[in-house]
């Protein structure tokens, strides 16, 4: 056997050997492993229902969900925060089991028998990870421990509810049942994460040559893989591999487009991007020839003037080591201009413009000059995303982008803004 070199290699092949050791399943199989998951996840649900303690802490959960959804300068990270808004978007004021949430905290918090509140929290259809991680908080708020990332989401949103959650007391046959549930339900996720994970390496492999590392390729595709043995459901008539196939590439394709490039490309404008250049490279093949735009769109039946935008998108980035003419031995970096020693006119042009957007901000109504300012940080924040502000004022992502485009359009008809952005222009030409 040759001797590998690198630690890469050894990586592969230690995880190589760990997935030999967990053949493909049969149907059978798929079948038991996950009705035992499922069987886990009724048995938390019960007893969400089942207990009163308990009973509280899932209507706080709702109700926080509706009037005070998590916002993302709140978390750690905004992969964390993702997490959670991913499991609790359907229970937000403007998902579509807001009704449901409402009427079920209510229920919750009232005298009701066991039967009526294991019916309410049943109805609610609470997603299996996200009734894991409830039910975790639960067990830590008990005293218990267990991992868990969506309960770590919910325990960093759950300082900033509307009234603070107190510890509870358990009864040790609760705990022992939630206990005994959590590790099934783990059990059977990871049983079906470790006996698919060669397809994980296939799909990875596909994605090779693209500026990313087989490694990260196949993290990225295992974390896609966990999130479809989450929601996997066998008695919808489908195979896991089926299920999860689409799950691992879209991760792994996902991470590509942030990651493979100097600048990120939305994932649908990469694949256009990939498609129109394998089409190029197929007809230079053919012909000798490089085609130009107006064969490209004929080929593919794309209009010519996107197939040329297209064909310009890989041009956007250049490498400051690149010479400045073809007959220099300098680089495009010794033109920059030092950081520490500034232009004062730049300066004073630059601070007079941003004291005049303030201005025409300011004749904005409070909730534009809101979006405006977060959406392109102008208060010396960084820039967010639509739903970024909308978490942050309690709003649905529509009502951010109206407002947004209301006040774009009454800021393009103040006096001066036109003639500002030209001379802003203006001035960055003849720099």
């Amino acid at each position: 056997m040759q001797t590998l070199d690198s630690s890469e290699d050894v990586d592969l092949e230690l995880m190589f050997a760990e997935i030999r050791r967990y053949p493909l399943l049969t149907a059978d199989e798929e079948k038991s492993i996950d009705s035992r998951k499922w069987h886990a996840v009724e048995t938390l649900s019960r007893v969400f229902g089942e207990v009163a303690d308990l009973r509280v802490i899932l209507a706080e959960v709702l109700h926080n969900a509706l009037e005070c959804p998590p916002e993302v300068k709140r978390f750690p990270s905004r992969e964390q925060h993702f997490t959670l808004r991913r499991e609790l978007a359907p229970y937000f004021s403007d998902g579509n089991r807001a009704e449901a949430a409402r009427t079920s905290y209510k229920v919750l918090r009232g005298r009701v028998s066991k039967k009526r509140a294991t019916e309410t929290v049943a109805n609610l259809q609470i997603p299996a990870s996200l009734t894991v991680g409830i039910a975790v908080f639960m067990l830590r708020r008990a005293g218990g421990q267990f991992p868990d990332a969506v309960a770590d989401a919910v325990g960093h949103w759950s300082r900033h509810w509307i009234s603070p959650t107190p510890p509870i007391a358990l009864e040790p046959d609760i705990l022992k049942t939630i206990r005994r549930a959590l590790r099934e339900y783990t059990e059977a996720r990871d049983a079906l994460v470790m006996h698919n994970l060669r397809l994980v390496h296939s799909i990875a492999g596909r994605y090779r040559g693209r500026g990313v590392g087989y490694l990260d390729l196949v993290q990225e595709g295992t974390l896609g893989l966990i999130r479809a043995a989450e929601k996997f459901e066998f008695a919808k008539g489908y195979r896991f591999s089926t299920y999860c196939f689409n799950w691992i590439t879209q991760a792994v394709r996902r991470y590509v487009g942030d990651t493979g490039s100097l600048i990120r490309l939305p994932t649908h404008v990469q694949d256009q991007v990939n498609k129109v250049y394998r089409e190029r490279a197929i007809e230079q093949a053919k012909t000798g020839m490089e085609p130009d735009a107006a064969q490209l769109a004929k080929k593919l039946g794309m209009d010519k003037q996107k197939t040329k935008e297209i064909l310009e998108v890989r041009n956007l980035a250049i490498s400051l080591d690149a010479p400045r003419y073809d007959d220099d031995d300098g680089a495009l970096v010794d033109t920059l201009t030092s950081e520490h020693f500034g232009d004062t006119t730049s300066n004073a042009e630059l601070d007079s413009l941003h004291r005049f957007l303030g201005e025409a901000v300011d004749q904005l109504e409070a909730n534009e000059q809101a979006v405006v300012v977060a959406r392109w940080g102008l208060h010396d924040g960084p820039p967010l995303s639509r739903s970024e502000i909308a978490d942050r004022l309690g709003v649905s992502r529509e009502w951010v982008r109206q407002l947004e485009r209301s006040a774009l359009r009454k800021l393009k008809t103040q006096d001066g803004v036109q003639q500002a952005f030209l001379d802003y222009q203006q001035v960055g030409t003849t720099a």
